[in-house]
């Protein structure tokens, strides 16, 4: 659990005396609404929202953490050989990803204790109610901008009589004391919400009402009544734009919706009749022409059929947030047939990384059967070097998930692609712990047939740091799916794979052994064993020939002779085991202490 993890959690268990749980939930609140904006926009954000100083302080306290804990590692810049360190499969039914560029994912805070509710309803209420306030907050600020550009424009035309500038400052003061409460208290129940929201619709719309009534009064004083129908023209074009922006920007279902934009599409109409009954018209002003309500109306059922749909897509979209008992918080990684992402238990508040496997990313049934064998196999393992599996299952759509611990750290390729590439000593260590996690997997016949920097992670677990964790159990295979006419097909990552991993033969856990070679080679040099643009030539280069060790340290003849070992094309000339490859790891880190 990382740093901001921790805090939450405190903050759960036993909140401090100077702030309450209903602050606390506030201040997360404002966190993740406030990580989706621009980092220079955040401070102002939180100084408009926080309902107090409390709030604002442990959410600014969370965000300062956003970009320094993250569970994978950061984009990196790709060498020559980048597109070629993915992990492939030949001749199978698999997509390859060789070529493709992975999203690589951001960085991220840990738990958060966010939306306890079970109820898919209730869920989706308060997220309106936070996307409501935000937009009414805008919609205030929008509106003020237009009115006061308007005055001035009257201004400066000698338009603005006193009554209508009356108008219009009672109208600005009631839009701003309906910003200032919506600033000033977050948690605002739906009914005060939607109060607030017909009266910021309803008085622009009172001042434009007062317009069409006071000019049409005019321009018949002035003995200009037949330009009346241009005016009339010109606030049913308004009032049509007004409803098209609402039905957009406010959320509603398409009942309320029909309701409000209804309204709003008569209210025009309803003062064009009622100030031609009441004055004397010219004979050459008819009542007015069909198109003008004919407008109104059209765009209220367009703004009422948007708003069912984006209603609907909303209410899928907070559905589609959760696996079983698990929230998707964020999304943290994209690969050729998964994504990644933060979640919780909603129980437990344990924060879990959670790879989904789309159905039709896979390609067929039979590929996300597969992925959940490989998967039951991972999940028998339980050594603190092997990342721990919580769940995994299948949706009623058929996508495949499964639910991994959560991890801090970097790893081993973000490690080697830094600035703090581990020595002689500290790469020995990775390597004795990657032979602890997978003693446990070879002793059970399981061979992991990817073993890559990418997929060793660096963790800090329980205060210390660099805790191998190895990731990626999607290639496992056991010794038995490897032998026969029905062998499991070649995969594997070109620049770590064993030469009787390529021929397609019977593998066990000198196939890793020799991967972990590759990995020992990269992390002493900086570069794999065999580096080339094209697969094939990779491919060819594991199986024929012999890497460069005098590229290897001359300070640490022990490490040199450990990667020749293991780097031999016969796998009979390789370390027996991993137990044998960690003893004479341990014996050349006692030598030199």
């Amino acid at each position: 659990m990382d740093r901001a993890a921790g805090m939450a959690a405190t903050r759960t268990v036993g909140i401090t005396d100077d702030m309450t749980p209903e602050e606390f939930q506030q201040a997360q609140q404002l966190f993740l609404a406030a990580i989706e904006l621009p980092q220079d926009q955040r401070g102002d954000f939180l100084k408009r929202n926080a309902a107090s100083e409390t709030v604002r302080d442990e959410a600014s306290s969370l965000l300062s953490y956003h970009d320094t804990e993250t569970m994978l590692p950061s984009p990196l810049n790709k060498d020559v050989s980048s597109g070629l360190d993915e992990t492939v499969e030949f001749e199978s039914g698999r997509p390859s990803p060789v070529g493709v560029p992975s999203q690589e994912p951001a960085s991220l805070v840990g738990l958060l204790d966010i939306d306890a509710s079970n109820s898919i309803s209730e869920r989706f209420a308060k997220s309106t109610n936070l996307l409501l306030r935000s937009r009414l907050i805008v919609a205030t600020f929008v509106l003020s901008g237009m009115l006061i550009a308007v005055t001035v424009v009257a201004a400066i035309f000698g338009e603005l009589v006193l009554i209508r500038l009356a108008v219009r400052g009672v109208t600005l003061l009631s839009l701003a004391v309906c910003c200032w409460f919506l600033f000033n208290f977050f948690n605002i129940r739906q009914q005060w919400l939607r109060l607030i929201e017909v009266v910021i619709i309803a008085i622009p719309l009172l001042d434009l009402s007062l317009i069409q009534w006071f000019e049409s009064s005019k321009m018949l004083a002035d003995g200009e009544g037949a330009k009346i129908e241009e005016l009339r023209a010109i606030i049913f074009s308004a009032v049509s734009v007004y409803i098209a922006v609402y039905g957009m920007f406010i959320p509603s279902n398409w009942r309320r919706t029909a309701v409000v934009t209804g309204l709003i599409a008569l209210l025009p109409s309803i003062i064009s009749v009622t100030h031609q009954s009441l004055y004397q018209y010219p004979q050459e002003v008819q009542w007015m022409h069909f198109a003008n309500p004919t407008l109104t109306a059209t765009m209220a059922v367009v703004a009422t059929i948007g708003a069912g749909i984006v209603h609907r897509v909303r209410r899928e979209a907070e559905s589609a947030k959760y696996y079983g008992q698990y929230r998707l918080i964020k999304e943290i990684g994209r690969g050729g047939m998964g994504i990644v992402y933060l979640g919780k238990h909603q129980m437990l508040k344990r924060p879990a990384a959670i790879k989904l496997i789309h159905a039709n990313s896979a390609g067929s049934p039979q590929a996300i059967a597969q992925f959940e064998k490989e998967v039951q196999a991972t999940a028998t393992l339980s050594h603190w070097n092997t990342v721990q599996i919580y769940d995994y299952g299948t949706t009623d759509e058929g996508d495949f998930y499964c639910v991994m611990e959560y991890l801090r750290g970097e790893t081993l390729q973000q490690r080697l692609k830094g600035r703090n590439a581990p020595d002689s000593q500290a790469s020995l260590r990775i390597i004795v712990q990657l032979c602890d996690g997978l003693e446990e997997a070879h002793h059970k016949g399981l061979v992991h047939r990817d073993i890559k920097p990418a997929n060793i992670f660096l963790a800090e677990v329980g205060g210390f740091p660099d805790v191998v964790k190895l990731l990626d159990f999607g290639l496992v295979v056991t010794k038995e799916e490897t032998q026969g006419e029905d062998r499991a097909l070649v995969g594997g990552t070109p620049s770590y794979m064993s030469p009787e991993q390529i021929r397609g033969e019977p593998l066990d856990g000198r196939s890793d052994i020799y991967a972990i070679g590759c990995v020992l080679f990269e992390c002493l040099t900086g570069s794999p064993p065999f580096q080339s643009y094209l697969v094939s030539q990779l491919l060819s280069d594991h199986l024929f020939h012999m890497p460069r060790f005098d590229r290897l340290p001359d300070d640490e003849p022990g490490a040199r002779t450990i990667v020749q070992r293991c780097l031999a094309k016969d796998r009979d000339g390789r370390f027996e085991n991993v137990s044998e490859l960690r003893s004479a790891c341990r014996r050349i880190i006692a030598g030199n202490q």
